[in-house]
């Protein structure tokens, strides 16, 4: 039980700071510095590793260690290739719920409201900003009508969430902010087809705004090794 909670402990830590950016892609990872790190054995840190991996966000190194998974263009047009694939359809499924189901168009109703409230703010607050989005992505998660398109896009939330460090400004803010409440009022209205659009739209400049800070690395708020193919 103790190895478990340690493992988790470590997991958990980790995680966090591969997707906020503090872990950089492709730094090194070695067991005994997170060890000593986290005051535990080798075994629990192995463990934590082996289920980093597992969900892609590590490499592991034999007698290495394991190194925080590379960024590279590559990557980010397959994930967002498939990411469009999915989470339009599951867009388009929620907008056809809420013809009938009060519970959707109350919950999308109420985000919009929030996301209108930033708006009407003025000042770009980037954490509730990410708190409504996530809110957003989880309520479209938990009213798609496929179990297991619901699970795959819930799978790979780390891999986009990890892109926030290259793909924030103050400007892709506001961009994403309009096209939230599109995506909320397309649902709302119970339009599917304006749904998956909008979603389609939102998906693409997303990842447009990652691309060209890839090229221009430059630009990025946080120093990030990117690989290129």
């Amino acid at each position: 039980m103790a190895r478990d909670n340690k493992a988790a402990q470590v997991y958990g830590s980790l995680r966090d700071e591969i997707l906020d950016g503090t872990l950089r892609p492709g730094e090194s990872l070695s067991v005994l510095k997170i060890a000593e790190r986290f005051g535990a054995s080798r075994t629990p840190v192995r463990d934590a590793f082996v289920r980093l991996e597992s969900e892609g966000l590590i490499s592991l190194v034999d007698r290495q260690g394991a190194r925080v998974s590379s960024v590279s263009v590559r990557s980010v047009r397959d994930l967002f290739e498939m990411r469009t694939l999915l989470e339009a359809k599951a867009t388009r499924q929620v907008a056809a719920l809420a013809r009938d189901d009060d519970r959707v168009r109350r919950a999308f109703d109420e985000l919009h409201g929030q996301f209108s409230a930033i708006m009407r703010d003025g000042s770009a607050n980037r954490d509730r900003f990410y708190e409504l989005t996530e809110a957003y992505d989880q309520a479209v998660i938990t009213y798609a009508a496929n179990e297991y398109l619901s699970r795959t896009i819930a799978e790979l939330r780390p891999h986009s969430a990890r892109l926030r460090i290259i793909a924030h400004s103050p400007e892709r803010l506001a961009e994403s902010l309009d096209e939230h409440l599109a995506l909320c009022r397309a649902i709302v209205d119970a339009d599917p087809d304006t749904a998956a659009a909008a979603c389609t739209e939102h998906l693409l400049n997303t990842e447009r705004t990652i691309l060209d800070a890839v090229m221009k690395s430059a630009g990025l708020a946080v120093h990030v090794d990117l690989v290129a193919t």
